[in-house]
């Protein structure tokens, strides 16, 4: 007897069909030995029997019914995604304009926001490359509550302090400073970006070298051996990435050091832009030497020049760690006798933010800015795909007659628009890559961390999360404008006369009106921004950095910082240069400066003058200093004000002279007649003796053109032996062409000196400004875009409008209206939704202005004329648009449209 046996179906139950299919075959198995003679109860034993353990069979029958069932499914899921992408693309490509308007919108948002992350995530969220990187921390002097700046750095006295206690917080403890090495050997001197280091600095930062090994603890110490560790870039360029260079000896200034090891590329700690300005690290560090600690250096407390980072212990946080060296700092200043000990602390700041804290802000703005373009684009994207899919309601209509359920139309409509969001993000981070090269090189050198800002994993995550969910939404929206209707509608109508409905249109004009607001805002952003650079360009800076040509020149300083005994020489030095420098033809006047205007740098300590009583409990003033030698003043063009300048018989045998700056006579002489007066400063290598104040220069900006005017002294480096000086060289012509002969000159006093950073005063000014022209050009490529982004939304909706009124617009003329009755009419819409817009984006830019109070200068965030301004180009720029639908309107002839109804 012979049955047959079928499924039910293909959402029945596994494991009953299987129990059922093996109970079958028992019940036709029992029934055979029963017709052949068999007990009913013995053929049924023997059949059960015979198919032996009947779970075990149904359990592998169970499983491999699940397995075919999910095989066929992802089958089925795998054909039905391919079908569906072919199927987009198919859709996709037989409306071309509406296709590259999308795709190009969306990868201009895109491009424009992944620009912004990549930098945000380089500079902000990326972790330091170091080991256990959160747990390191800068270490500062903090005299806030005494009046003074909160980031002060320790002396030499205090870091041997700090690292001789071993406090149970800090794992390990490092000092570093920047130094200035020229090598020399095969070709032409090198100045070489370099740092004096204690040997604790790469196990604190936790870096391994490539090659070789690091400083160890005896070449820290006096009368340890001179090593070097060099950078991989330096490796590369000077030693052609042998491994050979390891033991090589070579000659940094005048000093015969070897090299033992090589560093990983990219690192570069210190780099200059992640620290305060004031220490005047290079950019890129590519060379560390011991910094070596006399019995002197630890004895000495009072000149503030050593940086230190520190590597919090596990199990405390950077609170405790900073708690317990404030109280070992205020018992060491107790007993040194400091009636402010109180009020003198520790502070610690981590890496992190250490390297971000001046541009966090800045570039929080920039991604929030970049954002709000991504949200017009892919507002204006929505708009485009659910008016097209407006337009394929009938193509819909017949698939949905055709036995295509809701599911699969969604679906499919899924996949296009996640075809479109992912091209779109493709071009975009294409595109972005290009942009972050672009960005950076508005800022060479000053923006922190900019070895980090790439495009890594957290990029391109973020940018696949941005294109499924923008593809997701898209998909969505037009799925949801594919419902509306009935598919008798759909049929009926053809796709020729659907008129959206008034909620739909009021949603649209919304939308618009909100791209205009954003459009708005950045533009008022980019207008304050924009006018903050045209004010600081007009800044009178106090010299003038016409026909100046300007360059780093550092003498080779042999062993530890001795201006008593090295200062004569440095002496004899710089007077031969300036001397043969004025001499050159083609020179009007040259000179050097220990800290260069405008360059970052700047050096700063206290002083007393004598005879003015302080009052109680403060302490005593500080002014910036300059140390300078040869004419100076003269050649940077900085106009003597009263009294005199320093000349030849300003010897160190002499009376100690000094010069203050108009700021220093306001702020510290309280306005008292400043020539005669006695200074005493502490930041003097001769101890403190009292200068004479000879003369009165302007003031000259030397942190930024933004900032305030800050006091300044300056002393003639015969009275204050220095050994770097920036040569300040104005020329008759070009400054470039003095050049040859300024090197030619410095041959000539010493083969082995090399010049670094030359460049004209004017682009040392240009510089200054790089953030300012960063944030500028980046918030006004954003404005710009987020304008046209708005201006096409809006050129679409009228678009639209006029599509769906042709009927109307049509009558409308029929019945006599004229040409400029329609105009009217169509450009009315506009102008409604513009207004709505402009008021909208002028009342959110009031509110969010205060996020550019730090980024100002010269100008109220409240701008009048800049608010107009935005509002008066948003307007023209919006009419413009809308005349192009305006115009098509008014030229519809009734015949026609009539005609085709």
């Amino acid at each position: 007897m012979k049955r047959s046996f079928r499924m039910s179906d293909s959402h029945s139950d596994p494991q009953r069909d299987v129990r059922a299919e093996l109970q079958f075959h028992i019940d036709m198995r029992t029934e055979e030995l029963i017709d052949a003679g068999m007990p009913p109860d013995e053929a049924r034993r023997a059949a059960v029997a015979y198919f032996g353990d009947v779970d075990a069979v149904s359990t592998e029958c169970r499983e491999e019914r699940v397995h075919r069932t999910r095989e066929r499914r992802r089958r089925e899921w795998w054909r039905g995604i391919t079908q569906d992408t072919r199927y987009a693309l198919r859709s996709l490509r037989r409306t071309p304009g509406a296709f590259a308007a999308a795709l190009l919108t969306l990868a201009l948002g895109i491009a424009l926001t992944t620009t912004a992350f990549t930098v945000v995530n380089g500079v902000l969220l990326r972790p330091l490359p170091y080991l256990h990187p959160d747990r390191l921390a800068m270490v500062w002097l903090d005299m806030s509550g005494a009046g003074a700046p909160s980031q002060l750095p320790l002396s030499t006295g205090l870091y041997a302090e700090l690292a001789d206690g071993h406090p149970g917080s800090v794992a390990e403890l490092a000092a570093f400073w920047s130094w200035g090495y020229t090598l020399q050997g095969d070709g032409e001197p090198e100045q070489i970006p370099s740092a004096r280091v204690t040997p604790s600095l790469f196990a604190t930062l936790g870096v391994r070298p490539l090659l070789g090994r690091t400083l160890s603890e005896e070449e820290g110490q006096p009368g340890g051996a001179r090593s070097a560790v060099i950078s991989y870039d330096l490796w590369q360029r000077r030693f052609g990435g042998s491994r050979s260079a390891v033991g090589t000896s070579i000659t940094l200034s005048g000093e015969r050091f070897t090299v033992v090891g090589v560093m990983p590329q990219g690192f570069s700690f210190p780099r200059g832009a992640e620290l305060p300005s004031g220490f005047q690290f290079p950019a890129r560090t590519e060379l560390w030497a011991p910094l070596v600690f006399s019995d002197t250096d630890r004895q000495q407390y009072g000149t503030l020049n050593i940086a230190a980072v520190a590597r919090i212990a596990p199990g405390y946080s950077a609170g405790a760690a900073q708690a317990e060296i404030t109280g070992m700092l205020r018992r060491l200043m107790g007993e040194l006798g400091d009636q402010d000990s109180a009020r003198v602390a520790y502070g610690m700041v981590s890496l992190k933010d250490q390297a971000a804290q001046r541009v966090s802000r800045t570039l929080w703005v920039l991604l929030a800015a970049a954002l709000l373009v991504l949200l017009i684009a892919n507002v204006n994207v929505g708009m485009l795909l659910v008016a097209r899919t407006a337009a394929r309601r009938q193509e819909l209509g017949v698939r949905a007659a055709l036995g295509a359920g809701q599911g699969r139309i969604l679906r499919q409509l899924l996949t296009e628009n996640i075809l479109l969001a992912l091209g779109g993000t493709a071009l975009g981070v294409v595109a972005s890559i290009w942009a972050v090269r672009v960005a950076l090189s508005l800022v060479p050198g000053s923006m922190p961390r900019a070895d980090d800002v790439t495009v890594d994993w957290r990029v391109l995550t973020a940018a696949a999360i941005v294109a499924i969910v923008a593809g997701i939404v898209l998909g969505l929206a037009a799925a949801v404008r594919a419902r509306r209707g009935t598919l008798a509608a759909a049929m009926r109508s053809g796709g020729m006369r659907t008129v959206g409905s008034a909620g739909r249109q009021a949603g649209r004009r919304m939308l618009v009106a909100g791209e205009v607001a954003l459009s708005v805002m950045l533009l008022v952003g980019a207008g304050l921004l924009t006018l903050t650079f045209i004010r600081l360009g007009r800044v009178t800076p106090g010299f003038d950095a016409a026909h100046v040509l300007t360059a780093e020149l550092g003498l080779p300083v042999p062993g530890a910082f001795n201006p008593q005994q090295d200062g004569p020489q440095w002496v004899a030095t710089f007077e031969q240069i300036t001397s043969r420098l004025n001499a050159l033809p083609g020179v009007r006047s040259a000179g050097g400066v220990s800290s260069l205007p405008l360059s970052g740098a700047w050096e700063g300590g206290g002083l007393r003058v004598e005879g003015q009583e302080l009052p109680p409990g403060s302490r005593p003033p500080t002014a910036q200093y300059n140390v300078v030698s040869g004419d100076y003043f003269k050649a940077m063009g900085i106009p003597l004000e009263s009294g005199r300048l320093f000349t030849t018989q300003d010897r160190a045998d002499g009376a100690g002279v000094i010069i203050v700056n108009r700021e220093f006579v306001r702020r510290i002489l309280n306005g008292a007649p400043p020539l005669g007066q006695q200074l005493r400063p502490y930041f003097d290598f001769s101890g403190g003796a009292p200068r004479t104040i000879i003369g009165v220069v302007g003031n000259v900006k030397q942190t930024g053109l933004d900032a305030d005017a800050e006091p300044q002294v300056y002393v003639p480096i015969q009275q204050m032996p220095y050994p770097a000086q920036t040569l300040t060289i104005r020329a008759e012509g070009p400054p470039a062409s003095v050049l040859p002969a300024v090197r030619g000159a410095l041959r000539a006093v010493n083969p082995a000196l090399a010049l670094a950073h030359v460049r004209p005063m004017t682009d040392v000014v240009d510089d200054s400004l790089a953030r300012q022209r960063f944030t500028m050009t980046l918030i006004a490529t954003l404005a710009a875009a987020a304008l046209l982004l708005s201006i096409v939304g809006l050129y679409g909706v009228l678009a639209t409008l006029v599509g769906q009124r042709r009927r109307e617009i049509g009558v409308r003329v029929a019945m006599g209206a004229r040409r400029g009755d329609v105009l009217a009419l169509i450009l009315g819409e506009g102008v409604r939704v513009m207004v709505v817009g402009i008021a909208l984006g002028t009342a959110a830019a009031v509110l969010a202005s205060r996020l550019l109070a730090s980024m100002v200068y010269g100008v109220s965030t409240t701008s009048v004329g800049v608010y107009l301004t935005a509002a008066l180009a948003v307007g023209v720029v919006s009419v413009l648009a809308m005349w192009i639908p305006a115009r098509r309107a008014s030229e519809i002839h009734p015949t026609v449209v009539l005609r085709g109804e």
